[in-house]
């Protein structure tokens, strides 16, 4: 069989490289509410931040952190080697770390058995593994006093509060 001969291939020259544009990142978000995300932000252990972390996105903490944290849209974790010292706002909180501070939780927050929390929760649904070590008070709030709350402030009504507290803070002296 006849088969074409190869030609010669030009050898690149410095100016001739060819970059290829780099892949689009894609975001994993969950299709429902039940499906887990993944943490968009990672703060790793050996990180220290002080100020105030913002965003919309997930985050995950496993250095140290001293200011507030404000995620519009995002879950928050600390991971076990987390050190956090702030006023925490988020979507849904999850503590495996240590925790000093308000934690404001509009869906939700978890604090699991290595976690270690001092503060007062304020939040729709509160999770408590056996073995975590909490200090403070909670506040379960409804949903509406929780959308009331994300639009305007932290003002809910005390009629329709459930409270849930530190027996130990509650009795006499």
């Amino acid at each position: 069989m006849w088969r074409k001969q190869d030609e010669p291939k030009p050898t690149p020259t410095p100016g001739d490289r060819v970059v290829s544009p780099a892949p689009e990142r894609t975001q994993n978000l969950a299709t429902s509410p039940n499906e887990p995300r993944t943490a968009a932000g990672h703060v790793s252990s050996a990180i220290v931040i002080k100020g105030e972390l913002t965003g919309n996105e997930d985050l995950f903490i496993d250095g140290e952190v001293k200011g507030t944290i404000r995620l519009a849209d995002g879950n928050l974790t600390v991971g076990p080697n987390g050190r956090v010292t702030a006023d925490i706002d988020a979507r849904e909180i999850t503590v495996q770390g240590k925790v000093t501070g308000a934690l404001r939780g509009r869906e939700r927050v978890q604090i699991e058995r290595t976690g270690d929390a001092e503060g007062d929760i304020v939040t729709r649904r509160v999770s408590i593994e056996e073995g975590a070590v909490f200090h403070g008070k909670i506040d379960v709030v409804r949903a509406e006093e929780a959308r009331a709350a994300r639009a305007g402030g932290m003002t809910t009504s005390t009629d329709s509060k459930r409270r849930f507290s530190n027996p130990a803070e509650d009795s006499p002296e």
